[in-house]
């Protein structure tokens, strides 16, 4: 008797967390962004973003995968999107979804992007009209 009443909370609790994790699925993420900056390339299930914040140039090549939630922002409210969204010289907001390969650039896989309206940026303040262009050595100014 206390073996059959175990087995059905055993099972209750066990259908609750498989309708959890599956509704949470399409909800976007409400944490901090991991990262923000623009693309500067599309390629096959990847981007490659760069940020320019606090003088310090970081470039990301991120994986979208078949899991990858991703969203365009209109005012308050986000819409899902497909990969086909993506342009270059847009403002997204990365959260990953695993670890960070430290290479150059770095690399990691993306569990949320959120492509951003052009006027705004995570840090409350207008993004340049254009992305900057590339600096540093052996670029020609």
């Amino acid at each position: 008797m206390i073996r059959r009443s175990a087995m059905i909370a055993l099972s209750i609790a066990a259908a609750s967390l498989l309708i959890t994790s599956c509704t949470s699925a399409t909800e976007p993420l409400q944490t901090e962004a991991d990262f923000w900056g623009f693309i500067t390339e599309i390629q096959a299930g990847q981007i490659l973003v760069e940020s320019h914040a606090h003088k310090i140039v970081d470039r990301y090549v991120v994986t979208i995968t078949d899991k990858t939630m991703i969203f365009e922002q209109g005012g308050d409210k986000l819409r899902h999107v497909s990969f086909g969204a993506f342009e270059t010289k847009q403002w997204v907001r990365i959260w990953f979804s695993g670890p960070v390969m430290e290479s150059w650039p770095k690399q990691a896989t993306a569990g949320q992007v959120v492509i951003m309206e052009a006027e705004i940026n995570p840090a409350n303040e207008p993004p340049e009209s254009v992305p900057p262009e590339p600096t540093g050595p052996g670029v020609v100014e």
